[in-house]
């Protein structure tokens, strides 16, 4: 897996919550038990991730960012509903 497709994924992770985060840690917990737990929260190389793996954490990835996108779409719907009311 190439250096510019982990970076991107780096950059989306960036945009999940939480309760996001933990279920990716999950998927890492699975793959490996090579990472480091800090206050802050959890750091991973990307080095010692398997492409199924990354792979995996991408499809969720995508997942959660159109869910994101359908909830904001369907928060302004219902503004502008309201809004008519």
């Amino acid at each position: 897996m190439n250096r510019q497709r982990k970076e991107k994924l780096k950059e989306r992770l960036e945009h999940l919550d939480a309760n996001e985060h933990a279920q990716i840690f999950e998927v890492i917990k699975r793959h490996t038990e090579s990472y480091t737990k800090t206050q802050t929260g959890v750091l991973v190389s990307s080095d010692v991730l398997s492409d199924e793996c990354i792979i995996e954490i991408e499809k969720m990835v995508v997942f959660y960012l159109d869910q994101h996108k359908l909830m904001e779409t369907d928060a302004q719907d219902r503004k502008r509903i309201t809004r008519r009311e």
